[in-house]
């Protein structure tokens, strides 16, 4: 255990002798002084009253927020926040905090030593676990925006870094007076975890020459050249937007949470959401591999090697570089615990799964054969997460197995070896490892809901309600140009000098021009219905062998690819409410209002711009709490990638008086809006309390018993544009994001107009698309 930082701020806790009432009062005077420079609004509402506050308000609360999350590698450099700071002394003022254990227990901590700054922290990592959440349980009870802050300021320069980052970027998200604030995107915070390491230290080489602007293109691993075929698919998985996507969502629901710990009220589908979300990671990135024609993902095996060798070719922000892992390594067991310990937690969830009920802590056994209470207590138990019944008995399954295979290459750590990328939220899917672990444990959700009767014909059909036709217009994939700030990657002597450098690295990724579909749908009377929209593979069974073994249904008599088989690479694009009048209705959608996806993030520059000159976005969007929009296509071909489009429309609110519980207690005003409950995959709204992946998440018999007249496959082909030179460069003009963009005062829209900077550079070739006018 490292000693703690040491510096001009107060040892928490510690009592100095010349401490007079006379000093107490000028420091208290000099925190009012500078609170009040800062425009910090003093609400004491505590950390979970609702604060409704203006639009400037939000922009002084922003600027701060970035402020402090501004080259967190090093010392803070704004004199407001040090000197705000340096005046914190929790033990005089532990009034201020909703829960004052917190104080006393983050106070022994801290005398007691924590992780130096320079360390790496590892969120699977006992010790740093410990002490991160003992920090952001001081940030997240400070009763007010005021002391929030404060304790913040001295965190910032006097715990760990990459800790103060994470604890507090966590508080920032959980905080209600902290609603309506933006976190800066992820990888312009530490873009050493999301740029390979060669173009972090070409940036650095140009600050210390002494450049003030230096710009690069950078590309993901084997974009020149492929020496393993898993690299075809690094446009996907080393892409800076679905990797940030994936630390965001930890940030939003981190496994260590308690939800009654901290009264937090949105957890009843905590469970079922993790599987579904690493559900729906699994199938886009086999959708990436079926547009790339590579094999099924192999099977992990406790006795085998990991097969696939990885060279991520990135470095901690303190200079260490990530381990690479050689192909035919071992898993071996680690000091923490063995794999024969978590082959032993495995063995107890297969048999709660067979058995149908889980052992609670008192011994009692609580079934978990109804399917919306059981999805939820099987998917906290297996990610471990704080709200599983057991987790004494059941452990802490999936943080442990990402630990096992994040030391794979120093298990006794006998050698100092930093732990690998799948040990972080930020880097883990770019190990194609990381996927062969998450199919493992899907396996576990998958044996429980093939113990789940599948669905039957009164299951799936909506009653005088047709899909009578599907057309979509050209589904077009290309490449363009994204502009990263890298300014926080390297040290600088002042503020004024971070404002004046320019370091930008253009990252090439994927995109698709913006398409539309619409719906033909006949109903034999007014009534209220959900729709949902699934890409997967192609239906038709001349297409769908190429991938993996035989898939065709041919044995029932249809001509049709075994759904069964593929059903779990379906992604869900949208569901959304409509009110279907009597007769034919038209329904259109454009890829923008897909309520799975999110734009492109504002960037750091342009927000903390916006901020200082008093604006900012009022949105109720939260721009990073949702998969890419551009990724929502999986890479086309020249000659087009069959797929098939899923629509179905269903009863809106069925079933409510089984699952309203845990799904959606509230009505919707379906007309004039929806309650939005994030899963941290897009506004997934739940509007008719159906399991989530519904009709794809239970096995499917064969075609002929699954299709109903309220279903439509309809089938797609991608089509990929070249938009490179022979130098492998992209053929745009323009960058999407703009450093110098100011943020207008008004409500932000949920997508950046980042596709319309194509329009001009992109000719569209545009396919019959019927209007059913």
């Amino acid at each position: 255990m490292g000693r703690a930082a040491t510096g001009s701020a107060p040892v928490p806790g510690q009592v100095f002798l010349a401490h007079t009432m006379y000093k107490v009062t000028v420091a208290l005077l000099a925190t009012l002084a500078v609170a009040a420079a800062l425009h910090i609004p003093n609400v004491r509402t505590g950390a979970t009253d609702n604060v409704h506050i203006s639009g400037h308000e939000v922009a002084q609360k922003q600027k701060v927020v970035l402020q402090l999350l501004r080259n967190v590698g090093q010392k803070n450099m704004y004199p407001e926040l040090v000197a705000l700071g340096q005046n914190w002394n929790p033990t005089q003022i532990a009034d201020r905090y909703a829960n004052q254990y917190v104080v006393k227990n983050f106070v022994n901590m801290w005398k007691q030593g924590t992780l130096p700054r320079g360390e790496i922290f590892h969120v699977y990592n006992d010790s740093h676990l410990k002490e991160v959440v003992a920090l952001f349980d001081l940030l997240y009870f400070a009763k007010d925006f005021e002391t929030f802050i404060q304790t913040a300021a001295w965190a910032r320069d006097n715990v760990n870094e990459a800790q103060f980052a994470y604890a507090f970027s966590v508080a920032v998200v959980h905080r209600d007076d902290c609603a309506g604030l933006v976190l800066p995107p992820l990888y312009e915070v530490a873009p050493q975890l999301y740029l390979n390491s060669g173009d972090i230290m070409e940036f650095m080489s140009a600050k210390m020459q002494g450049q003030n602007n230096y710009v690069k293109m950078t590309n993901w691993t084997g974009d020149n050249e492929i020496i393993n075929p898993e690299q075809l698919l690094g446009y996907f998985t080393e892409d800076v937007g679905v990797n940030a996507y994936h630390a965001y969502a930890h940030l939003y629901m981190p496994f260590w949470l308690n939800c009654e710990k901290y009264g937090i009220t949105t957890c009843q589908m905590r469970g079922e959401a993790f599987y579904y979300y690493y559900q729906q990671i699994l199938a886009r990135y086999n959708l990436q591999r079926m547009a790339n024609y590579l094999p099924e993902l192999e099977d992990f095996d406790w006795e085998e090697t990991i097969k696939i060798g990885y060279n991520p070719d990135l470095m901690y922000p303190n200079g260490a570089q990530f381990p690479a892992r050689p192909a035919e390594q071992d898993i071996s067991s680690i000091k923490s615990y063995t794999i024969e310990d978590l082959k032993a937690i495995e063995q107890r969830i297969k048999d709660a799964i067979d058995s149908g009920f889980v052992v609670a802590k008192d011994g009692s056994k609580i079934p978990i054969t109804q399917y919306v209470k059981g999805i939820n207590i099987l998917g906290n138990i297996i990610e471990g997460n704080k709200d599983s019944v057991n987790s004494h008995y059941y452990g802490s399954y999936q943080t442990m197995m990402r630990n096992l295979f994040a030391l794979i290459m120093d298990p006794a750590n006998e050698h100092g070896v930093a732990p690998g990328v799948i040990g972080h939220y930020e880097t883990a899917l770019r190990d194609p490892a990381f996927y062969i672990l998450q199919k493992y444990i899907y396996n576990l959700f998958a044996q429980y809901k093939n113990n789940l009767p599948a669905y039957k014909h009164d299951d799936l059909y909506f009653n005088g309600v047709t899909v009578e036709d599907v057309a979509v217009s050209k589904l077009v994939t290309f490449f363009d140009l994204f502009d990263i700030d890298v300014s926080n990657a390297v040290d600088v002597a002042s503020i004024d000098e971070l404002d004046k450098i320019n370091y930008v690295a253009k990252a090439k990724r994927l995109n698709h021009q913006p398409f539309t579909y619409k719906i033909k749908v006949s109903s034999n009377q007014k009534t209220n219905a959900v729709v949902r929209v699934f890409l997967g593979p192609s239906t038709e069974f001349t297409y769908s062998n190429f991938y993996g073994e035989q898939a065709s249904d041919v044995y029932y008599g249809h001509n049709t690819a075994d759904l069964d088989r593929l059903r779990n690479y379906f992604v869900e694009l949208d569901r959304f409410p409509v009110e279907l009048k009597n007769g034919d209705n038209l329904i259109q959608r454009n890829s923008r209002e897909f309520t799975t996806t999110v734009g492109d993030n504002v960037s750091f520059k342009s927000l903390l711009k916006s901020a200082e000159s008093g604006n900012t976005v009022l949105s109720s969007v939260d721009r990073q709490c949702g998969f890419p929009d551009r990724l929502v296509l999986p890479m086309g071909h020249k000659a087009g990638v069959p797929y098939a489009l899923f629509v179905m429309v269903t009863p809106y609110g069925a079933d409510e008086h089984d699952h309203a519980d845990y799904y959606h207690s509230e009505k919707v005003n379906y007309q004039t809006g929806v309650k939005d409950i994030y899963s941290c995959n897009g506004l997934m709204t739940v509007l008719d309390n159906r399991p989530l992946g519904f009709p794809f998440d239970r096995q499917i018999e064969n075609f002929g018993t699954f299709n109903v007249p309220n279903m439509y496959f309809k089938d797609v082909f991608i089509f990929h544009k070249d938009t490179t030179t022979d130098n492998n460069n992209v053929l745009i003009k323009k960058s999407v994001n703009d450093f110098d963009h100011e943020l207008p005062q008004q409500t932000a829209h949920k997508y950046t107009p980042s596709h319309r900077l194509m329009d001009e550079e992109i000719v569209r070739e545009e396919n019959d698309f019927p209007s059913y006018q």
